[in-house]
């Protein structure tokens, strides 16, 4: 694959800022199985179903609030969801991403600033989607989103605007780009990690909102910036007599991110979190993949036919 690369000077000149970006912390949120809930909807008309990609390499031992088990479990869970509403779905790994060039350079570049084997897996997943062979680019998202108003169709119509195209800002959880637009910020990507960050922690999500403070969108490719999900469960904190209701207000976007945090500490905060019985304090963020299929189950029983697509996407 013919690679191009983005950057020199434009990067050079927000890099000269890291000294001040020492005092940010990483951003974890946005400006803010049980097979029979779901059934698959019939294959789109006269077209074919979109692919909407994820990426996913197992970290030894699970992190991040969860065992490798419950990672696979929301992984499986997320299949189940997005082919239930109209898409095709594909998990890249690293052979993916090794499949691109500069794989070595981005690789050693981490190893260097110490980022740790989940985030390194973070940055990979750009190389990823940079080396796919599709000129048309394709759909990323993270395996703790699921579909909510986002069907094939409508993502078909979606994917039709070029460039780079994020609905959750610079949380990069759903992302549309044609080839163009997924080579130049795995570019930004790689020339942009640096020591200089002066960081303990530095992830994509820190880098892409990075770019986006110091370079334009014209000259990051970015033809849509929003946010368009819902940061959790989309449940009311209003019980009833099965627990929490689902919000079909808060229900009406693209999908929904059930980041650790957002279903962990904030959930039990909010009380948001779908009942599951046996379920103990603490194991919202192991238990996600039986938390989503019963809030799209929910959401399906609810709101599905009385909530219109969000205009806003």
């Amino acid at each position: 694959m013919e690679y191009q690369a983005f950057t020199s000077k434009t990067v050079k000149r927000f890099l000269a800022f890291a000294g001040a970006l020492a005092l940010i912390n990483h951003f974890d949120s946005p400006e803010p199985r049980e097979r029979r809930f779901l059934t698959a909807e019939p294959p789109a008309a006269g077209h074919g179903k979109p692919v909407m990609a994820t990426f996913f390499e197992t970290v030894e031992g699970g992190c991040c609030g969860m065992t490798q088990e419950g990672h696979e479990n929301l992984l499986h869970a997320w299949e189940e969801a997005w082919q239930a509403n109209g898409w095709k779905t594909k998990i890249l790994t690293e052979k993916d991403a090794r499949k691109h060039p500069e794989f070595e350079v981005m690789r050693d570049k981490l190893l260097k600033v110490g980022v740790s084997e989940y985030n390194q897996r973070c940055f990979w997943r750009w190389l990823a989607m940079a080396a796919n062979e599709d000129e048309n680019g394709g759909w990323m998202s993270d395996y703790d989103f699921f579909p909510l108003t986002l069907t094939g169709d409508l993502g078909l119509e979606l994917a039709k605007r070029p460039g780079f195209k994020s609905w959750a800002a610079h949380v990069p959880t759903l992302i549309h780009a044609d080839k163009q637009g997924w080579n130049q910020l795995a570019s930004l990507m790689i020339d942009t990690v640096s020591e200089d960050f002066g960081l303990e922690k530095i992830t994509d999500m820190f880098v892409l909102k990075l770019l986006h403070d110091y370079l334009t969108e014209d000259e990051m490719g970015v033809t849509l910036w929003r946010n368009n999900y819902s940061y959790g469960f989309p449940y009311s904190a209003k019980y009833g007599e099965d627990g929490p209701q689902i919000d079909c207000e808060l229900a009406n976007k693209l999908g929904a991110h059930l980041s650790h945090y957002a279903v962990g500490e904030l959930a039990e905060e909010k009380k948001n979190y779908p009942v599951i019985e046996g379920m103990q304090k603490g194991e919202g963020v192991q238990r996600r993949a039986e938390a989503a299929l019963i809030m799209l189950k929910d959401y399906r029983k609810k709101c599905a036919k009385d909530v219109p697509v969000s205009s806003s996407v």
